[in-house]
């Protein structure tokens, strides 16, 4: 009925936006889901109907940092900011690259109607955490950008990172430094932006730092590398936890969670050794069936893939790589869609290669590098 529904507001009987979101109850209870663009591949926006008056155009300001993320996620950011944040805990943003998602998070608590009693609980509401160190591919994204600033691999992009958050400073506790080495916050957290899961060690600290402070029927978990077609440990570990979350829904590369119950810490410490293989493959498959968009979908296979060949070895994961390419025929075939194209090369280049450890720094290269273009020009 949630798809249907959501059919009949693409054609044109959406109903009347809000300008307000629903209270702590209602969105506890609501299963409504509005679909907010056409099916396009990796476009679609999904998020239950309390929540999608969120996605809102943005101030230019916003705007003004390069970034990985789409612009209906920044619009999601800032509306969250704007609208939902009520200063019941803080905001945590981890993993903000050169800025722009605590851009978003700051400019729109500027315009928040309860800033100044929110200021009052929480003089920094926004605690944002980046390594802030250059990886071998971000030199080619900052040229790619056409930012003036420059700096070689192993140095330092912190003054870059300031510069761009400089306008909403004054609202934000920045931590640069190894995650891993971090000081725990000991406050509640009402909005948990995560961009950091880049390795499972990374993942499995942010999970046990912060989860047993989200604030039930109220905090919401976004997930920014969620439907991305690595990283299959962000599934797991989150679709491990279900009994604690109801799912909001999906923008961009991002699934939304709301917590709806407190999570012992105990539960937390598990996720690191208690989660069997067979149970890890059960969840990635819940975890595929999230979204739905086939784009999507397909992506979280060729995660899986990955998970496959930690679990079962390269002839298992060989065997479901083919099996995904019967499954999703579609994707396959659209050749002129370069994100489908590049995540299926990468992941039989995956399979092709020896397993080797991953850089401390995690997953952002492979983001950074973004997909090499076709034969035949196709932009």
């Amino acid at each position: 009925m949630a798809l249907l529904y959501g059919a009949k507001q693409i054609l044109g009987k959406m109903a009347a936006v809000a300008t307000t979101v629903r209270t702590d109850r209602q969105l506890a209870r609501s299963t409504e889901v509005e679909i907010l663009t056409p099916a396009r591949p990796l476009q679609t926006i999904r998020l239950n109907a309390a929540f999608a008056p969120l996605v809102s155009p943005l101030p230019p300001s916003c705007l003004e940092t390069p970034s990985m993320m789409s612009m209906a996620e920044r619009q999601f950011l800032f509306g969250l900011a704007n609208r939902y944040y009520a200063g019941k805990g803080i905001i945590v943003d981890a993993g903000i690259f050169l800025g722009a998602s605590t851009r978003c998070f700051g400019e729109g608590f500027r315009s928040n109607p309860h800033r100044q009693e929110i200021i009052g609980k929480w003089p920094q509401p926004i605690v944002s955490y980046e390594r802030a160190i250059v990886n071998p591919n971000m030199p080619d994204f900052f040229e790619r950008h056409g930012l003036a600033f420059s700096a070689a691999q192993g140095e330092s992009f912190e003054s870059e990172l300031r510069r761009n958050i400089a306008p909403v400073e004054d609202l934000v506790d920045l931590r640069i430094g190894d995650f891993m080495d971090a000081t725990d916050i000991e406050c509640p957290v009402e909005i948990l932006f995560l961009d950091i899961l880049k390795t499972p060690a990374l993942s499995l600290r942010a999970f046990q730092r912060f989860h047993s402070k989200l604030i039930p029927g109220r905090s919401l978990v976004v997930h920014q590398d969620y439907f991305f077609e690595e990283l299959p440990w962000i599934k797991t570990h989150q679709e491990a936890l279900a009994d604690y979350f109801e799912f909001v829904g999906e923008i961009g590369s991002s699934a939304v969670f709301l917590c709806t119950k407190q999570i012992p810490q105990g539960v937390l410490d598990g996720l690191e050794n208690d989660v069997p293989p067979a149970e890890q493959l059960r969840l990635a498959s819940i975890a595929m069936q999230r979204s739905a968009d086939p784009a999507r979908r397909f992506f979280m296979a060729l995660s899986k893939v990955r998970l496959i060949r930690k679990l079962q070895g390269r002839v298992a994961a060989r065997a479901y790589l083919e099996l995904i390419k019967t499954e999703f025929p579609e994707q396959v075939a659209q050749t002129d869609n370069r994100r489908l194209v590049y995540a299926l090369r990468r992941a039989e280049a995956f399979l092709a290669r020896k397993p080797k450890k991953a850089p401390r720094e995690g997953m952002r290269a492979a983001e950074q590098r973004g997909p090499p273009p076709l034969a035949g020009g196709n932009p």
